[in-house]
């Protein structure tokens, strides 16, 4: 018995490593005159999915007093558009920061 749960408890190890492999979201801070957003930055639409719940935990630790306040989290999907340059990157995460209700 002890032959056959090592291999799948092993195997079983594996397959969650190598699925969080592929869930790499990329994340940048914008400087805005005293104030900061963190864009996380999904590729994919798994990626997007994991970007907004990362974004969305931020925030609500923020309104819970637990983050900085001057720190505001954002998350954008380039999983639609062709990839970003820097300065692209940069005034998307500006947008979504706006655009989001304080």
């Amino acid at each position: 018995m002890k032959r056959l749960i090592l291999p799948a408890v092993a195997a079983l190890g594996l397959a969650c490593l190598h699925g969080q492999a592929h869930a790499a979201i990329e994340t940048y801070q914008v400087n805005l005159n005293g104030y900061a957003v963190v864009g996380f930055v999904g590729s994919t639409p798994e990626e997007f999915a994991l970007a907004q719940r990362q974004a969305n935990t931020w925030e609500m630790q923020r309104h819970l007093m637990l983050k900085p306040q001057s720190i505001k989290a954002v998350a954008i999907d380039q999983s639609k558009s062709l990839a970003l340059n820097q300065e692209q990157l940069r005034q998307a995460i500006v947008s979504a920061a706006l655009a989001k209700v304080p």
